[in-house]
Formats: structure tokens, C-alpha cells, sequence
């Protein structure tokens, strides 16, 4: 479990924080319910062009971004990690208050990409249900979500999101993308 960190998920977890960071910043700007249709609209643009891309036709103007940041086991139907973490946020965005819909961005932002980068690093100890994953990593999301997420709900609020973030993470066969940001999101709209 414990090793270096490739190229390839160092530059995916970059654009993790670096999309949810644009994000946040431009949900102030432009308004969090625009903001939402936005990124639901380019969420389900990408699906059909990931569509296209894998049963018509290859886009070639596609190539480098998915050479540059797609995993070789996701290549058969590539993109969906981003159009998964894209109808995550939008539908944060839409279902909850600002506040906690910018805490649980947080939690896929910068939870769920810095844990990716301490388990790779540093990850000794495998999580019992899903080995693939491992505690160091976990305790990373919870800080690491602890963190941001304390900007923008109480500390207490964040830690609970930090730990329920990294539980929901840990769930085999669910793309954590959805949801992370949907579940933390609830938890944080019955807390608030």
C-alpha cells in the first residue's frame, strides 16, 4: 500500500483541489444556483461527448487531457470520474444553503484528494472493508476536510463532516465523487 506517488495521481488529485477551489470561487461570483446548472450542464455535456468518444468516434482534442490525468483501468469508458465529481458538486450546489454546500465541497476537494495523496505516501494500515484503502489515508480526509471545511461551518460541523466523508469514501462500488459531497451535504443541512 505504502509507495510513491505516481505522476498520474499526483496531477488527478491537482485537479481535484484546483476544480473544487474554482468552484467555490466562482459560486460567489456567479451565484451558487447558476452555478449548479452550470456544472450539471457541463457534467452531462461530458457524458455525451464521453459517449461519443468511446462508441462513434475517438476525439482526437481529447486525447492529452485523458492521457494527462485518466487512470489506464478507467480508459474503456474515460471521463467519468470527472462527470461524476461534476454532478456531485452541482447537485450540492442546487440541493443545499450555501454553507454546507461549500463544506461539502470541501470534503470531495480537499478530503477525498489529500487522502488519496497521504494513503498512496504513506498508507500502511489497510481499512478492514476495503483494503485498497488504508487508515492514514482516512484520517487524512477528516483532517483535511476538518480544515477547509471550517471556514465555512462551526469546527464541530467539520470534524463531522471530515468523519462521515471518510466512512462514505470507504464504501466499496459507490463512486465517492456523487457521493461525498451529496451525503456530507445532508448530514450537514439536518446539523445546521
Amino acid at each position: 500500500m505504502r509507495g510513491s506517488l505516481k505522476g498520474l495521481e499526483f496531477r488527478r488529485q491537482l485537479f481535484h483541489v484546483c476544480n473544487g477551489t474554482l468552484i467555490l470561487i466562482l459560486s460567489e461570483v456567479v451565484g451558487f444556483r447558476c452555478m449548479s446548472f452550470v456544472i450539471l450542464a457541463l457534467s452531462v455535456l461530458g457524458f455525451l461527448l464521453a459517449v461519443y468518444h468511446v462508441w462513434v468516434e475517438r476525439l482526437r482534442i481529447a486525447e492529452p487531457l485523458l492521457g494527462a490525468l485518466e487512470r489506464e483501468e478507467n480508459m474503456d469508458f474515460p471521463g467519468m470520474g470527472a462527470i461524476y465529481y461534476g454532478f456531485g458538486v452541482g447537485l450540492s450546489l442546487l440541493l443545499y444553503c450555501p454553507v454546507v454546500a461549500k463544506a461539502s465541497i470541501c470534503a470531495l476537494a480537499y478530503g477525498d484528494a489529500f487522502s488519496t495523496l497521504v494513503g498512496k505516501m504513506y498508507g500502511k494500515t489497510p481499512v478492514p472493508w476495503n483494503k485498497g484503502l488504508s487508515l492514514e489515508g482516512s484520517l487524512a480526509f477528516v483532517f483535511f476536510t476538518f480544515l477547509f471545511g471550517s471556514f465555512f461551518v462551526p469546527w464541530q460541523m467539520a470534524l463531522g463532516a471530515g468523519v462521515l466523508g471518510a466512512l462514505v469514501e470507504t464504501v466499496p462500488y459507490v463512486d465517492d465523487n456523487i457521493s461525498i459531497p451529496v451525503l456530507v451535504g445532508y448530514a450537514l443541512h439536518f446539523a445546521c
